[in-house]
């Protein structure tokens, strides 16, 4: 009696929870639908262009790296690098397909080489490989057709209301 008792467990209690997870009549095509609603949203959500994201953080973050590091706040230089790396890697999200996202591996030796200088403290190398760095976004602009966008080493503060 004991054995037929487990027996009937083991091969009624499979069946009677498979038979208790299948879906309702109909219940395929109303996830279906949910599915297809998330992606019309999905498909719909905003989404930065390269432009936007290069003038909303490319552009200023390089600036004020420049002028942390002129400063030898290395603190801040890190954070600023860190946030100028953040855009590259918006860039690549969002756009991961396109010349701009595939040019961007130009642009991370010079950025690995300013990381170091700023761990190091070293005020020459650091502006050595800024110097390169601002070369290469120009030679990524030159290789994508924005060779009319030039980025220069800044020359005076525009941020007036930050301590560097």
């Amino acid at each position: 009696m004991k054995r037929l008792s487990i027996i009937v467990i083991l091969f009624i209690l499979p069946a009677a929870f498979l038979a208790s997870c299948e879906q309702p009549a109909g219940g395929n095509k109303a996830l279906q639908a949910r599915v297809d609603s998330l992606q019309s949203k999905l498909d719909s959500a905003y989404v930065p262009g390269t432009g936007e994201i290069m003038n909303g953080i490319v552009q200023p973050h390089h600036y004020k790296l420049w002028l942390a590091g002129q400063q030898q706040n290395w603190k801040l230089a890190e954070y600023e690098r860190h946030q100028l790396s953040g855009g590259f890697k918006r860039i690549r999200k969002y756009h991961k397909n396109t010349p701009e996202a595939a040019a961007l591996a130009m642009i991370y030796p010079e950025m690995d080489a300013l990381e170091k200088a700023i761990k190091q403290k070293d005020a020459a190398a650091f502006k050595n490989h800024f110097a390169l760095l601002t070369n290469t976004c120009n030679t990524c602009h030159q290789a994508t057709k924005y060779e009319f966008n030039v980025i220069t080493v800044p020359s005076a503060p525009n941020f007036d209301n930050q301590r560097f």
